[in-house]
């Protein structure tokens, strides 16, 4: 058997596993929404932990971190190391309040608490429509990296288009079977695969190339390249970064229902803690095998890697993104480079799920639901929402079909559009004083969301920008507008009283 088909047979071992997983969560689930997406909010410290750290790591994490790593140098790693624990933060503090709002108001999406909180059926379709529109984005940097594993580790035999197609449509089938219960049940196992793997990755490829360790790698670097060993980054595109991937993230649908998810405080509370050690740590192997990339690029390993390689790889996949599925392939051996590219399988595909549940979710709940054929069977809106699912698989493996770039830049876009969410959020879960009202709200958000596609680079483009930004940057841009508008609309216009008497009873929730 060839080394291909070793590696390739051992990822459809696993799609097989998940596939399962998502028939075996489907004999359980019960026929309605809440049980479908928020699994009854009945998920202990284990299920809403690793649910939540596999769900923020995706394809961006086991792949596009190591190419900006081999790209970048230690910026990355000291940018990411700060935003995965602010985004921890954000959720011990503010997911542990929408959790309580949640449960005593019945919410199950963004949407749905944003529309109760300022009584505004506007807004619920301007966040979900929006946010539907934003997420797309991150449904096709998994689909990018799905079909980059596939290539690389078939050797060629399936190529990207059909690797992308084939593990998307493995996640949208166990998706269909068991909903979001089958992306809670599979994160699990995810969840510790691709953090396994990841290490094993960066022990196994390190000591191959440099058995120095870290060290030796860093002496080289400063030989090589000492360009890496420096901060790069200004530091607007720095703070930029740590917003949209700290609460712009934690406020994408994908990890706002996860707060839903949660049996009581204490889960969440426990899993906040979790996620930040997981999440931090991750990025220690990652880093490992993206600076050894970086060594190797700028000197060459004849017969096995060319000087020069991430150039090459650039060129043939439109971005980096393909160095660690490379050096995976090249350092270690076949049963071993299976095993760590279905951790890869398993980092975009525990994203991957989310996003197809939680846009429909939004779209079921939030549009069809009520707007298109209210009050029908609960057993019609998880059908509705199953085709949903297909319908926006299909829509990002057309997009990766078009090689975007790099997953880091492609996924800032998403979040930069989270960000937006932050002003009338912040006003919800903490309803000491009521300053931000629903025309604020309203007006805030939506601007925000349009300066965050006309200043980001890949966006602007279309709507002919003389100047545009890195999606990080933009994201600021529109946070600023957003935050501005929002307050002065909100003071120069009256707060309904209906809206005053939901702010007193939100009040009464978080500070009894």
């Amino acid at each position: 058997m060839d080394a291909y088909q070793i590696t390739t047979s051992i990822i459809f071992v696993y799609c097989v596993l998940v596939i399962i997983i998502g028939f075996l969560s489907g004999r359980v689930l019960k026929k309605s929404l809440e049980d479908f997406y928020v699994l009854s909010r009945r998920a202990g410290i284990l299920v809403t932990f690793l649910a939540t750290a596999a769900t923020y790591h995706s394809a961006f994490a086991f792949l596009t971190s190591v190419a900006t790593f081999a790209t970048t140098g230690i910026t990355f790693w000291v940018a990411s190391s700060a935003w995965t624990t602010l985004a921890a933060v954000f959720m011990y503090l503010a997911g542990v309040r929408l959790m309580k709002l949640g449960k005593a108001r019945g919410h199950i999406s963004p949407a749905d608490a944003l529309a109760d909180f300022y009584k505004s059926e506007l807004l619920r379709v301007l966040v979900a429509a929006i946010m539907a529109i934003f997420v797309i984005a991150y449904i096709v940097v998994q689909a990018v990296g799905l079909g980059l594993i596939m290539d690389i580790g078939s050797g060629g035999a399936i190529p990207y288009a059909y690797g992308s197609l084939l593990l998307m449509v493995v996640a949208t089938i166990y998706m269909i079977l068991g909903g979001l219960r089958a992306a809670y049940w599979t994160d699990v196992l995810q969840g510790v695969w691709m953090y396994v793997g990841v290490f094993l990755a960066g022990v196994l490829i390190l000591g191959r190339l440099a058995p120095g360790g870290l060290p030796d790698v860093m002496n080289q670097l400063r030989q090589l390249k000492p360009g890496l060993l420096t901060m790069n980054w200004d530091p607007l595109m720095m703070l930029g970064t740590l917003m949209i991937y700290g609460p712009g993230l934690m406020l994408l649908p994908h990890l706002w229902i996860k707060y839903y998810v949660a049996k009581d405080e204490k889960a969440l509370k426990a899993s906040a803690l979790g996620t930040a050690i997981y999440l931090s740590s991750y990025y220690i192997p990652a880093a490992m095998v993206g600076l050894a990339a970086a060594v190797v690029n700028e000197v060459g390993m004849p017969g096995v890697l060319d000087k020069g390689f991430i150039s090459a790889l650039t060129k043939q996949y439109g971005s980096a993104d393909a160095v660690m599925a490379t050096m995976i392939i090249k350092f270690t051996h076949p049963v071993l480079a299976g095993f760590l590219l279905a951790g890869a399988v398993s980092a975009a595909m525990s994203t991957l799920d989310s996003f197809l549940g939680s846009t429909s979710l939004l779209l079921t709940r939030d549009i069809y639901q009520r707007y298109v054929r209210p009050g029908k069977p609960e057993s019609e809106y998880v059908l509705v929402s199953r085709v949903l699912m297909f319908v926006w698989m299909l829509i990002g493996w057309y997009f990766a079909l078009l090689k975007p770039g790099l997953i880091f830049d492609i996924t800032s876009i998403a979040v930069a559009g989270g960000l937006q969410l932050v002003p009338m959020t912040l006003q919800m879960v903490i309803p000491k004083a009521k300053i931000i009202n629903k025309y604020g709200a309203i007006s805030g958000f939506a601007v925000g969301s349009v300066l965050v596609a006309l200043f980001t680079a890949q966006t602007g483009k279309y709507f002919g920008m003389p100047v545009t930004y890195h999606a990080a940057v933009a994201g600021l841009i529109g946070l600023a507008a957003n935050i501005v508008v929002t307050l002065v609309v909100s003071f120069v216009t009256r707060t309904p009283k209906e809206e005053l008497e939901v702010f007193e009873g939100y009040k009464s929730i978080l500070y009894k």
